[in-house]
């Protein structure tokens, strides 16, 4: 704190860690993600095989928000409190990262709990809810539809859905980093 007291001298950023904070918003985020992902889908706000319900992109678009929200914070939280008001893009896109990357772990971990245990019939209702788009939307019959969704059998395990939800996260995370560190960073004065 004594760069607080005195604005001439520097913190160097090589001496603080980004891994506690990023840690402490990473966890946040997962719960509040995983909290909020649970009350949506028991309250059945969304529903993972109806890709058409508009309430589903709500729900991406208020993960995305918190996911955003959280990050800035995180990253304020660092170059206010722990770098003395300073922080380099780099760094700021590293912090985004880190809570992104805890988040995801946490995102995984429930999605697998979900499609295993909390609904383990979801999987079956979302090769369902796919088999008709085919033959409805994409006029196929209905073989073509079976052999269709069997090249991508693959796709509808709990593991494989578990991998793909957490992948995607952390790419948009990775994003959102991106653009939060650009805008955020703030560097040091060159010395004089």
């Amino acid at each position: 704190m004594s760069t607080l007291d005195n604005p001439n001298e520097r913190v160097d950023q090589a001496s603080v860690s980004p891994w506690p904070t990023g840690l402490r918003y990473g966890l946040i985020l997962g719960l509040v993600l995983v909290t909020v992902s649970l009350v949506m889908s028991l309250t059945g706000l969304v529903d993972p095989a109806n890709q058409d319900n508009p309430t589903n992109w709500i729900a991406s678009i208020l993960s995305y928000g918190i996911m955003i929200g959280a990050i800035v914070v995180a990253i304020r939280q660092h170059r206010d409190g722990e770098l003395g008001s300073f922080i380099t893009f780099g760094r700021s896109f590293f912090m985004g990262f880190i809570v992104v990357l805890i988040a995801s772990v946490i995102s995984m971990i429930y999605t697998y709990v979900y499609f295993t245990m909390i609904e383990p019939g979801m999987i079956e209702n979302i090769l369902d809810a796919s088999r008709e788009k085919m033959i409805e939307g994409q006029g196929m019959d209905e073989d073509q539809a079976e052999q269709a969704l069997s090249m991508m059998s693959w796709m509808f395990s709990p593991v494989a859905m578990t991998i793909i939800a957490g992948v995607g996260s952390l790419f948009m995370g990775a994003i959102f980093s991106l653009i939060v560190g650009a805008i955020m960073k703030r560097n040091p004065p060159e010395a004089v």
